[in-house]
């Protein structure tokens, strides 16, 4: 009886293993060394919907059963909090080392940051998307805009000059880029999920 309370000892003391990620390899998986000098290799476990690919840090290692075989590598963590937003009860973040996050705020807002020359790319439905609130959108004011210098008229005399017929086509190949890329409406309510 005191072998099976022995060996059952040993293996819930090897169900959980820390240690450092020592390399990360082509294929995406990490090399970690536990606190006890064993290497594993593999790929880290996470959620649905969710993965990372840290440079380095803390390991937490899930041997399934006490088996040392069955080895999951959990999320690694980073060394340092550097580029993490600031937080409040309620807010959620995702963030990189280098400083680019996605904030998401307990109130509703939502905040995104691309940092040092970082770009900001957003790929849409059919290659739009849409920027707007329950008044108005981008592209109805885009559009609305190149409308209204279409339409300019002028002090003076003659009086109510207008804009020459070619800059008026350029503006309307402008006005059909800005459709090309920005959705005109929304399609049923996006807080929904409808």
């Amino acid at each position: 009886m005191s072998g099976q309370i022995g060996s059952l000892a040993a293996r819930l003391r090897t169900l959980f293993a820390p240690g450092r990620m020592t390399l990360r390899l082509a294929d995406g998986r990490a090399q970690v060394e536990s606190h006890n000098g064993r290497v594993t290799e593999g790929r880290e476990a996470f959620p649905y919907g969710f993965r990372a690919r840290a440079k380095s840090g803390k390991a937490l290692t899930l041997c399934q059963g006490g088996d040392p075989g069955g080895t999951v590598i959990l999320p690694i963590v980073n060394d340092s909090d550097t580029g993490a937003p600031e937080l409040k009860d309620g807010d959620a973040a995702l963030y990189t080392g280098e400083g680019a996050r996605v904030t998401l705020r307990e109130s509703g807002a939502v905040e995104i940051e691309a940092r040092k020359g970082g770009d900001f790319a957003a790929v849409g439905e059919a290659g739009k998307f849409y920027f707007g609130n329950d008044a108005t959108n981008l592209c109805e004011v885009l559009c609305g805009l190149i409308d209204e210098i279409k339409a300019l008229a002028t002090f003076g005399s003659p009086n109510s000059q207008t804009v020459m017929p070619a800059t008026q086509q350029k503006l309307e190949l402008y006005k059909n880029t800005v459709k090309k890329l920005l959705k005109e409406g929304r399609d049923g309510d996006v807080r929904s999920g409808a």
